[in-house]
C-alpha cells in the first residue's frame, strides 16, 4: 500500500510566516511541535484538519470555536486518516458515524467536527510524547493493558476515554510505568 508523504513541520515556522498565509495550505503538512497554551494547540489542530494554519492570538478560543461551529470538510476526516494510518472504518467508530454515513459526508455537523478534533488532539499528544509518526501511529493503533486491553484510538470515543488515553500518555511522558 502506498501512502502519500506528510512533511512534518515546526510550530516557529507558522509564526515566522506571519498572521495569515497560504505557504502552508498544504494537504500533507501536519504540525508536530506546537504550543502548549489550550487556543494555540487547538489552532495548530485545525491547521493540521484543515491544512490552513494561522498564527492566532494565543489568548483567543474563539476561531476554534467557530470553526467547530461550521464544521469540518471532508478533507478534514481524510486528512486525519491519512495521519493515523488506520481504516476508514476505525476512524468512524472512534468518532461515531457509520461509513455509510461518512460515504455521503461532504461537511461534518459541529458535534461531528467535535469528535474529529477529539481524536486529532489525542494522536497529536501521542506525537509530541513518543516523538514520531510511525511511533505514534503504532502506539495508537496497539492494545494498552491499561486501557483494558482497546486500543487508545478505540478509547478516544468519548471524552472520558480520551481524557483516559492523555492521561496515559502523560504517564508516559513523566516516565511512568504504564
Amino acid at each position: 500500500m502506498k501512502t502519500e508523504p506528510t512533511i512534518l513541520i515546526d510550530w516557529k515556522d507558522i509564526k515566522q510566516v506571519g498572521k495569515s498565509s497560504s505557504a502552508f495550505r498544504n494537504k500533507q503538512y501536519w504540525m508536530v511541535d506546537i504550543p502548549s497554551s489550550r487556543p494555540l494547540w487547538y489552532s495548530a489542530i485545525l491547521g493540521n484538519l484543515t491544512g490552513y494554519y494561522i498564527y492566532s492570538d494565543p489568548a483567543s478560543i474563539d476561531r476554534v470555536r467557530s470553526t467547530l461551529h461550521q464544521g469540518f470538510p471532508r478533507d478534514a476526516f481524510d486528512r486525519l486518516k491519512s495521519m493515523i494510518g488506520v481504516t476508514t472504518e476505525d476512524l468512524g467508530r472512534a468518532i461515531n458515524i457509520p461509513v455509510r454515513t461518512l460515504a455521503r459526508k461532504k461537511t461534518f455537523k459541529p458535534d461531528e467536527s467535535e469528535r474529529i478534533l477529539r481524536v486529532a488532539s489525542c494522536f497529536q499528544k501521542a506525537l509530541d510524547v513518543l516523538g514520531g509518526r510511525e511511533k505514534a501511529r503504532k502506539w495508537f493503533s496497539s492494545p494498552k493493558r491499561a486501557l483494558g486491553g482497546k486500543t487508545p484510538l478505540e478509547f478516544c470515543d468519548t471524552n472520558p476515554g480520551a481524557e483516559a488515553v492523555e492521561h496515559l500518555l502523560g504517564r508516559i511522558e513523566h516516565g511512568v510505568f504504564s
